[in-house]
Order: structure tokens, then sequence, then C-alpha cells
């Protein structure tokens, strides 16, 4: 790792780490985060920010961005922002489980503790444009089709290179992983466990921010096939899995996977992470299949140092997912800034706007945050901008699930950005995703404890 050169050690300090910050949002994100902590703490509170790419090259040239970003912001300011913010490059393959586990050793081996994960790195997988389709909707819908495009056409069943392994025994044989399920959502589910006890160090007991997007839609997501490796949608279906993660976090039928997935792999005071191997036996745990024998009743409430995960999304931007000629950016940024104006309050367009929501989860204050999610129910927080651009963070509406998760919510329908067709939860639908949402925990930590297991300790 390399050195860092941290402000002084005593002063109250905060450590973010934000994944996939070479472009883009995840770019925006360090920028916004460094603005925002600077205008909202006190001047003797000091923030290291920790941002991972996947190559050196990248890391160098983020670093240097966000240099000069910090130089512009000193500009008017008597002591210069480097005194009070520091930066630490991580090189990161979330498709890589050995890559996610030699960052989190190091990380537990280096840092006092941990406030926030950022989870914005992912990867979309879109090939190319349905040019017909495109047109047509565009022409005879605008707002919807740049909301919920219908025309991105995807790769289907790529998957990420063979996974080193022990020889532990496992109940797959595969060597590897959905690509685009383990670079939007495994690579972190993972990485988030491993870094629970330096989260749970933290003083606000630290929080999980899931990056997702607009674009899920509950026919993304077949928990059947959960990694998505026979859909064309396999970004939405990651997006929308990450949604059902988040927003079932704290519900009863999920707490027995949700307590091992907030347990850790290895207590606050390790140096270095166990592997599910070396920890201490669990007398009701069938080694089969971990994820599948936990029962309501072996629940244990986490502790009150447990993280918490929070769902967000950044809008839509206009970002090189979707690889275009600088003539058709250029068309696409006009479409976006029309659909602004006709009154669509999710086209952010810029980077910088679209990063509002993830960076005001992260900078919140904890009660007010965890009092609003209590009142109102949890939710998926979006940004949005109005016709002029002024940014501000609005609950998104989720199919099957509304605005907080509770049934009848009157003004969910009429509610400004909400997908047309759009109906009040009902019952069935409620109880639907609560049932869709303990399975697919269920999954998730299957999966965790098989390939945990099969990963060497360094």
């Amino acid at each position: 790792m390399q050195e860092v050169l941290h402000p002084r050690d005593n002063e109250q300090h905060s450590y973010i780490l934000v994944t996939g910050a070479n472009s883009g949002v995840g770019l925006a994100t360090c920028c916004r985060l460094i603005n925002e902590f600077v205008t909202t703490h006190p001047s003797f509170e000091c923030l290291t920010l920790i941002v991972t790419t996947r190559s050196s090259d990248k890391s160098k040239d983020t670093i240097r961005r966000l240099e000069q970003h910090l130089e512009r912001q000193s500009k008017d300011l008597d002591t210069p922002l480097k005194h009070r913010i520091s930066l630490q490059p991580e090189q990161l393959d979330l498709t890589s489980l050995r890559s996610v586990q030699t960052l989190a050793n190091r990380l537990i081996a280096n840092l006092p503790h941990l406030d926030v994960i950022i989870c914005n790195a992912g990867y979309g997988s879109v090939t190319g444009v349905n040019w017909p389709v495109a047109m047509w909707t565009v022409c005879t819908d605008l707002v919807n089709a740049i909301t919920y495009p219908s025309f991105k056409i995807s790769s289907v069943g790529e998957t990420t290179a063979p996974q080193q392994m022990s020889t532990t025994e496992c109940s797959s044989t595969s060597s590897s992983l959905g690509k685009v399920f383990t670079s939007n959502v495994f690579g972190h589910y993972i990485l988030s466990h491993f870094l629970v006890p330096l989260l749970s160090a933290s003083p606000d007991h630290g929080r999980m921010i899931l990056v997702s997007s607009i674009e899920a839609l509950p026919s993304h997501l077949d928990p059947i096939d959960i990694q998505a490796l026979k859909s064309n949608k396999a970004y939405e279906s990651s997006k929308r899995l990450a949604d059902v993660l988040a927003l079932t976090s704290s519900l009863p039928s999920t707490k027995p996977f949700v307590q091992r997935f907030l347990s850790g792999s290895s207590s606050s005071s390790s140096k270095t992470i166990k592997i599910l191997d070396n920890e201490p036996e669990d007398p009701n745990a069938d080694t089969r299949d971990p994820g599948i024998v936990l029962t309501d009743n072996e629940y244990r409430a986490p502790a009150s140092s447990s993280p918490r995960i929070y769902i967000c999304h950044p809008g839509i931007c206009a970002t090189s997912i979707v690889p275009l000629p600088l003539i058709l950016y250029y068309c696409m940024m006009a479409a976006f800034y029309s659909a602004r104006w006709i009154g669509s309050p999710w086209h952010t367009v810029s980077a910088y706007k679209g990063a509002c929501a993830p960076v005001w989860l992260a900078l919140a204050d904890k009660e007010e945050l965890e009092d609003m999610e209590q009142t109102e129910g949890k939710g998926k927080w979006g940004s949005s901008c109005d016709r002029t651009g002024h940014e501000r963070v609005m609950r998104t509406v989720v199919g099957g699930w509304g605005l907080g998760g509770k049934m009848g919510e009157p003004e969910m329908a009429n509610r400004k950005g909400t997908r047309p067709g759009t109906r009040e939860v009902t019952k069935e639908d409620r109880e639907g995703f609560e049932e869709l949402g303990r399975e697919c925990w269920r999954q998730m930590e299957a999966l965790r404890v098989e390939w945990e297991a099969r990963i060497k300790s360094e």
C-alpha cells in the first residue's frame, strides 16, 4: 500500500471508501464528498478518502485529478485542504474475490475504523443499441424511453475469469461467477462483509451505501437465475438485486441471513481475515449449505454497533456506460436536457449532480437519517433535479415496495417521477417482495459462505 500522509492523529478523523472512483459518478462522488465534508464539518475534523480503481495507471490519474480538485477548492482558503483531506489510492478488481480479500486484509491492518463504504463500481455489459427501437421510443415517449430504456443490447452469460480456489469441497463445481453480478453486487457484498469489523468500530457504527439504478424493474430479477447468466438484462438484474437486499435488510424474515452477513469474518482486534473454515463451529449449522439452514429461531439480534445498509441511485447521468460516437453522445445530452425541461426529476445529466444522493447518505446525521427511515419506511434515495438544474435527494418508488414498504401509499402513483402504470402496493405485493428478499439473502449468504471457503487465506 502506498504511504499516505494523514492529518494530525489527535483530530477527529473520518474514513470513507469509494469503489470505482476513476470516472463518472465515482469520481464525482469523491469531489462532492470533499466539498460537502469541508462545508458541513468543523475545521478540526479530517477526512481520509480511500479510492479504488482497477489499475495503477487509473489510480495515478484519479489521485492527480482529485489533487487538482483540492487545489481549486483551496484557492480562497487560508489553509490548503490537503491539511484536512487525505487521499488513499487502492487497487481493487471486484470480479476477483482474491483481490477483494487482499484489499480487505490491507485495510483491516492499517485503518483504525471505517465510517462509510460507497459501493459504486460496476459493469454494464452493454454492447450496442437497437437503433430502430431507440428512435421509435424516443420519438413517441421521450421521458420514459430514456429513463427506462428498452433499446440497449447487452451480452448474455458473461463470466469472470476463473477464481483461484483452495481444495475445499463445496456445493458447486464452477470456478467462475457471473461477471455483471460479481462486479455490481457480489464483489461488494464480500468486501463489505470482510470490512464489518472496521465499520462496527466507527463512532456511527458504519454505513454500507449501495449505488443502484432507476432502471431496476421487478421483471429484471429472476431469483432462480440470481447471477443473471441467462438474462439479457444482467445489469438491471444486479441493480434490482441490490434494491431488494437493502430494502429488506431490516425485516424480521431476513434476520437470520443479515445477522450472519453483519457478523464479519474477523473480530475487530484481528489483523487478518479468518476464512470460515477457521471460525468456531456453529453446532446448529449444516456445513453442506450454511446459507440455507438458518431459521428465524436461530437469529440473535445484531449488536448496536452493526453497520446500516442504504440504497440510492444517481438518476440518469451522461456517462460512458453505453459506448456512443461523439455526435450521438451530444444527441443523448440534448435528449436528457429535454426530458428535464419537460419535467422529469431524474435526469441529473451531470455526474456531480448524480452524486447528490450517495454523498448525502454518507454525511447525513445518523439520528436524523434513522428517524426518517423509521417514520417513512426504508426507502431508495435518488438524486433528482428540477428544470433549472437544482439538485436534491428524493425517495424513489420501487416496484413491489413503494416508497417505504407500506401498503396503500395514496400519493405514490401520482408522485412526480413515478413510472407510468405504477399502482399502490397491495398486501400481496408486500408479502411477495419480502419473500423475494428472504430468498435473495438466503442465496447470497450461501454463495458467500461457499466462496469464502474456496479462497485460500493469504
